[in-house]
């Protein structure tokens, strides 16, 4: 019966031993995230891919092929290491993780961010430069028809408005669906 283990690996040479441990004919992952950074002089966009856990990949493997693994070039051990006999992590991990990874949910790319329907508008650094600093009405909740100020926004649905009580400004935590943006 085959389970998921978790190889260590030498350093930096986690595609070094995924393509020696299947080469063997074990069937290996290794968790993997995509970044676009910007070279401003050049004016070019680089996308580069980077190992979700440095030094680990997943392998499923049967308890003969521990010898054959430990044996492959890049691999270090196979967790939790020796004096200690190797322990099967849950395959559901090991799926939700592949899963993920397919739908692109670790990349910050902007073709990832299309797959998964971000836009402009909806992206928390948008939300931010969009609200920060400017008036706003609380629509609804204890506060409703209070005027306020957008002090910070903490995520793309949660915010803290400063809204005058007592005459004293007093900060308030609302959700994004409890303002009314004023025109300016």
């Amino acid at each position: 019966m085959s389970y998921w283990y978790v190889i260590k690996s030498k350093p930096k040479a986690e595609r070094r031993a995924l393509r020696e441990i299947e080469k063997l004919g074990i069937e290996a992952y290794l968790p993997e995230y995509k970044i676009e950074r910007m070279n401003r002089r050049l004016r070019v966009r680089k996308v580069t891919t980077l190992c979700h856990f440095p030094r680990y990949l997943f392998a499923l493997l049967e308890p003969r092929h521990f010898g054959w693994i430990r044996d492959c070039k890049g691999v270090a051990d196979v967790l939790p290491g020796f004096p200690m006999s190797p322990q099967p992590v849950p395959a559901d991990d090991v799926l939700a993780l592949r899963a993920a990874q397919a739908a692109h949910l670790f990349d910050d790319t902007d073709h990832a961010r299309r797959l998964r329907g971000e836009t402009v508008k909806n992206t928390l650094a948008a939300t931010r430069k969009r609200l920060i600093g400017k008036n706003v009405r609380v629509a609804d909740g204890p506060f409703t028809s209070f005027p306020g100020v957008v002090e910070a926004v903490e995520s793309l649905e949660r915010l803290k408005v400063t809204i005058e009580i007592f005459g004293r400004p007093t900060p308030v935590e609302l959700e994004m669906g409890q303002i009314e943006e004023l025109a300016a």
